[in-house]
């Protein structure tokens, strides 16, 4: 006796009820012949990548409810299983996914029953385990994969130590997880890990754009192909078969076609996966192929799915008379014998019109007879389904008759939920109901239980007609009750005092708000909880799930609320376009005078889109329409109502609004998130970051991943102005979990932080490009009422690298763009960029400080100064024409030369004679050196430089001896006398060992001296150029500062060559001699003189960069050709025109003649 027949009849039913299975050899036949065909093709991974290849795997069968498809898809998945159809592989397994489970909406969960339903057909899956590990870590951090998939069934269980030793192998354990994970290289802790995931990848294509995806959601939807790689794994081992049943489709085509819905997921599923063969049950045929239906599918029309027309949907019929009988003689058995009499088997045959539905259910109304011990009146037999529904109400008892109606109300129940409805009935007799033949379940998903649909309804239709039926108003008394119960449950996903983990509570709330919002569309009622579960979904990050509701037109509120939760999951769209979209749909359904039951939820996402987009008095309007009723969205009005008085400046405001919001749970998060941001804006950064801090500690322990990802990115916010260290450690998690959760505005927001933090650290480049990105997603997203804007750290950054003009005219502009309907910023950015650009402040009249004005000001001058304070390590717009300054270059006249040398001479640490006359600016002793100053620009600080440079790296530069001045300031030095001699043939080793000494010079900090950026230095370094070409000169100058500008900044020695200011001992390097007087620039300048100088001579770049190590070279390409015109120019003076000048101008003419032609005439080439 089975479990269903003992707790359904008693222990002493006098009969046996037996499965049967019969009238479709047909159908079966033809599904084994397809399995075989299926199962003797091969996917290799190039066939697997073809994106564009026809899709083979999948055979629906269509039918009207009750007719039998789900019974032959499953009938034929266990038989192909069970091994009783011959001529398939030995190992086998089949996963079923029932669209009629809430849980199957989504798709994660979908993947995970494939996951554990095809495990055993493989000891490991390593690409698919080692992106769910990733992804599972992305999408709910601190949620432990191992333990959830290890509290389901048997398939689970076996899953999660197979993934568990996927991990161990590959990445180190869960531990080593983390989602900061985007170089692919850093996954793994061993080198025997990282070699067997480095093997996985090369052989596998698609596994590298999965791992790399930050957006957890987008990752999943392709990670089917993963299986299917590991699956064709097992296969070339050993004959596999896998099946997939999926039953109940007609529930996933009945929702809105779109790219990224649910049926798009599943197309996927199927076409990601070509060697498991797919058995779908539905109401209504495929239509993957139809060109219209494509347009909402990711891999859709008919070269993908050419079979879809054709033989492979079957088209189900019911029973014949023949087989009804024989179904019938099996079904209920005495002794071996048919316990249903002739008679009335033929009256069930006759009013089935050949239903199986119709034929188990008399069966079992047949049964109840028995297991009373009385006579099945034959006149109860072969009534219409709605009779005989009737029949088998009546003959049921009043508990159980009342327990089937409230089952019947929704499309799924459990015990909890029919004890919440029916209170006073005692629980070991639902118990017995839910173990009744007519009560299909699977313990895998919540609810657990549920009835046919046909059944279902048709209890709702013949409850009428029962003497004890339910009337109108008891049947929506039980429905309250129902969604009062789901409605607790779906909103524990707040409730941090919940024991169950936040990612059950999150499944609950999925399954209990798709439960209520189709018994609202079934029952004609507007359950005013729904906007709260829509809100509580947008919140938890659950974008699919919200993008795939149904649109029920027949109830024009629930369209409405299903359209605006959909709208909500576009982050692709402008903030402005999707703010009007909404409008357009809730038009004066979000009206302070609208009853709408949802108007309370369309006014807070009106004010939400209308705040990012900039629009603050439309924004007040539509928060300040919330009822404040207690509802988790009337509680929320208060924070709308501070996130507005934030945005208009009025900080005292917020204070007083978050004085009034209670310091429980969410909201105790929310204060701390509002009055952080409040800080920020008055500029108490440390304030800010211990408010957040606060934040992200409470968002974690409360398990609330969207919050957490606004924590960590409103941290690092904070962090920015004044730890860079800490911010830019953050700032990967940050990205990352925004990115998660569907954040985008988030991702742009730690690209800011990013930005700023490199600037305090003086890494422009890098802060540029963050700061580039930052600004490029905030214009994509249309978010013009943004926090803190791209657009304000720009005036920041220009106003401390000197870039006034640039500070200047973005401060102007958003000053006026302040005086027009639609602002680029906030009131606040307006006054802070004027302050930072020194331009005039608007009046202030509408900012509402913490404090004073004026400590404000004080406040917010700060970061300009710790800029300011920072060395400059990129390279400004140089001083192109010497308006800021003129720096003579001319020969200091013979007498004052004579005066100089003649004092040098007498150093004690010269140990040469005296010396009357200066002929040089060098002048040799026996084992010493004076240098004199020679033009005016030169300085003596150079000279000091080079010797604190000398004694730090070890550079062979001469040592400093002595050094002095003489009347008029002219200076001269001592320097040690180094061996060695110049050389104008360059070797290989000799440009190597230039490179080398180059880069430690480079690398010596702090640097000093004239910067090539300070005002009138450019015209120090092409002084020469100045006076020979004079014509060409601003074009060359603006040349090269366009190429240097934001390059990064170091000491350079700005005049050194193989050839040039260089002494060697063969190929030793034993002297570096005679730095330029613009002492710091971009490092790449000095490579680019050195090859400019020694190219001519036979030299090479390889040699010379071999010996650098890393260089930057596209800043490298950019300066030489420059430099060589440089040269060029030095020439003439040089006496090398017909030498190093030819060759030069062969170089250029070849490859840059533009810059050629700037000199041609005035040189006479």
């Amino acid at each position: 006796m089975s479990i269903d027949q003992f707790f359904g009849y008693g222990p002493e039913a006098p009969f046996a009820t037996n499965e049967v299975f019969t009238n479709r050899e047909e159908q079966i036949g033809r599904c084994h012949r397809w399995l075989i065909e299926h199962s003797a093709r091969e996917w290799p991974v190039p066939a697997l990548m073809d994106f564009q290849r026809p899709a083979v795997n999948i055979l629906a069968v269509a039918g009207e409810g009750g007719i039998g498809k789900s019974t032959l898809t499953r009938h034929v998945a266990d038989l192909a299983v069970q091994g009783k159809l011959d001529g398939l592989p030995k190992n086998r397994a089949c996963a079923v996914l029932d669209f009629a489970d809430p849980d199957t909406s989504s798709f994660e969960s979908l993947l995970l029953r494939v996951r554990a339903g095809l495990g055993p057909l493989a000891h490991s899956w390593p690409a698919f385990d080692v992106a769910l590990a990733l992804y599972w870590e992305r999408k709910h951090p601190g949620e432990s994969l191992a333990a959830f998939l290890g509290k389901g069934s048997v398939d689970r269980r076996r899953a999660a130590d197979q993934v568990s030793g996927t991990v161990d192998q590959l990445l180190g354990g869960f531990g080593a997880i983390s989602i900061t994970y985007q170089v692919l290289d850093k996954l793994g802790r061993t080198v025997a890990q990282k070699a067997k995931l480095k093997s996985l990848r090369n052989e596998l294509p698609a596994l590298d754009p999965i791992l790399d995806e930050p957006d957890p959601d987008r990752m999943l939807g392709y990670m089917p192909v993963l299986l299917s790689a590991d699956l064709e794994r097992a296969r070339a081992k050993r004959p596999v078969l896998a099946v997939c049943v999926l039953d109940t489709l007609e529930i996933v085509q009945g929702l809105p076609s779109e790219r990224g819905g649910l049926e798009d997921l599943v197309s996927r599923l199927v076409y990601l996966m070509p060697n498991v063969a797919f058995l779908a049950a539905s109401r209504l045929p495929l239509g993957w192929h139809d060109p219209v239906r494509a347009l909402g599918l990711t891999y859709g029309g008919a070269h993908r799915w050419p079979d879809l027309a054709g033989p492979v949907q079957l088209r189900l019929d019911g029973f014949d008379p023949v087989s009804a009988n024989e179904y019938l003689t099996t079904r209920l058995t005495v002794d071996d014998r048919p316990a249903i009499d002739e008679a009335v088997r033929n009256r069930m045959i006759d009013g089935s019109g050949g239903s199986p539905l119709y034929l188990d259910l008399s069966a079992s109304l047949y049964g109840q007879y028995l297991a009373r011990g009385q006579t099945p009146p034959p006149e109860v037999f072969g009534l219409g389904f709605p009779e005989l529904v009737l029949r088998t109400m009546r003959d049921l008892s009043e508990t159980d008759r009342d327990l089937l109606r409230a089952a019947a109300l929704l499309e799924a129940f459990d015990a909890d939920l029919l004890q919440a409805m029916l209170p006073g009935i005692r629980r070991r007799r639902i118990e017995a109901f839910t173990s009744r033949p007519f009560v299909r379940r699977e313990e895998s998903v919540w609810p657990a239980y549920r009835l046919h649909d046909n059944l279902r309804r048709s209890v709702l239709d013949c409850d009428a007609h029962t003497p004890d039926g339910w009337t109108l108003g008891e049947r929506r008394e039980y429905l309250q009750r129902a969604i009062s119960h789901l409605a607790k449950i779906a909103l524990s996903i707040w409730d941090e005092e919940e024991s169950a983990s936040l990612a059950e509570r999150s499944r609950r709330t999925v399954a209990a708000f798709l439960l209520l919002l189709r018994a609202a569309i079934e029952h004609d009622v507007l359950p005013p909880v729904l906007a709260d579960l829509a809100y509580s979904l947008s919140v938890a990050g659950h974008w699919q799930v919200l993008a795939s509701l149904p649109a029920p037109e027949a109830i024009p509120e629930l369209t409405r609320l299903s359209a605006v939760a959909r709208l909500t999951t576009r982050g692709d769209l402008n903030a402005e376009d999707r703010y009007q979209a909404m409008q357009g749909l809730v038009g004066e359904h979000a009206t302070p005078e609208s009853t709408d039951p949802f108007a309370d939820y369309y006014r807070w996402e009106l004010g939400t889109r209308a705040h990012v987009a900039g629009h603050l008095n439309e924004a007040i309007g539509h928060l300040s329409a919330i009822t404040p009723d207690g509802s988790l969205i009337g509680a929320s009005a208060l924070f709308g109502l501070a996130d507005n008085a934030l945005r208009r400046g009025d900080y005292r405001q917020v204070a007083e609004l978050m004085d009034k919001a209670t310091d429980e749970g969410l909201d105790r998060i929310r204060v701390a998130d509002m009055l952080g941001h409040t800080y920020i804006h008055n500029a108490r950064f440390a304030d800010a970051a211990r408010l957040f801090e606060t934040t992200l500690e409470a968002a974690q322990a409360a398990g609330t991943p969207l919050w957490e990802a606004r924590a960590l990115r409103h941290l690092a916010l904070a962090l920015m102005w004044y730890d860079p260290d800490r911010t830019l450690a953050l700032v990967p998690r940050a990205r990352d979990l925004n990115s998660a959760v569907g954040e985008l505005i988030g991702v742009a927001q730690c690209d800011l932080a990013a930005s700023m933090a490199h600037a305090l650290r003086g890494e422009h480049t890098q802060a540029a490009d963050l700061l580039n990105s930052a600004a490029r997603q905030y214009e994509e997203l249309g978010a013009t009422g943004e926090l803190t804007p791209a657009e304000a750290i720009r005036v920041l950054q220009y106003a401390a690298d000197g870039r006034i003009d640039q500070a200047t005219a973005i401060a102007t502009r958003l000053a006026a763009s302040a005086q027009g309907p639609q602002p680029e910023c906030l009131p606040v950015w307006v006054q802070v960029t004027s302050w930072w650009a020194s331009i005039p402040a608007p009046r202030d009249a509408a900012l509402q400080w913490l404090d004073s004005t004026d400590t404000a000001l004080q406040r917010w001058k700060e970061p300009l100064d710790r800029l300011r304070r920072q060395h400059r390590s990129v390279c400004a717009p140089l001083d192109v024409a010497d308006r800021e300054a003129f720096i003579p270059t001319d020969r200091l006249p013979g007498d004052v030369l004579d005066r100089t040398v003649r004092s040098a001479s007498a150093s004690p640490a010269f140990d040469g004679p005296p010396v009357q006359h200066a002929n040089d600016g060098i002048i040799n002793g026996e084992r010493t050196v004076i240098k004199l100053q020679r033009r005016a620009h030169e300085r003596l600080e150079t000279a000091l430089h080079l010797e604190q440079l000398r004694t730090a790296t070890g550079i062979p530069a001469p040592q400093l001896l002595d050094y002095g001045t003489v009347p008029g300031g002219t200076w001269w030095a001592v320097l040690e006398r180094l061996p060695g001699t110049h050389n104008d043939q360059p070797t290989f080793e000799q440009q190597r060992a230039l490179g080398s000494m180059l880069r430690a010079w480079h690398s010596h900090s702090p640097a000093a001296g004239l910067r090539l950026d300070d005002p009138g230095a450019l015209g120090v370094l092409l002084g020469w150029a100045r006076r020979a070409v004079p014509h060409a000169y601003p074009a060359i100058a603006q040349r090269l500062s366009d190429a240097c500008e934001a390059m990064p900044m170091t000491p350079i020695h700005g005049d050194v060559a193989v050839g040039h200011n260089a002494l060697f001992d063969g190929d030793t390097l034993t002297g570096v001699l005679d730095p330029g007087a613009v002492e710091q620039g971009p490092p790449m300048l000095d490579l680019a003189w050195a090859l400019a100088v020694d190219l001519p001579h036979g030299g090479s770049a390889e040699p010379l960069l071999e010996g650098y190590g890393e260089a930057d070279r596209a800043s490298l390409n950019a300066l030489l050709p420059l430099m060589l015109l440089r040269r060029l120019i030095d020439t003439v003076a040089l006496g090398l025109s017909d030498t190093d000048g030819q060759w030069i101008a062969r170089h250029l003419r070849d490859n840059h003649p533009d810059l050629l032609a700037l000199v041609e005439d005035e040189l006479s080439l």
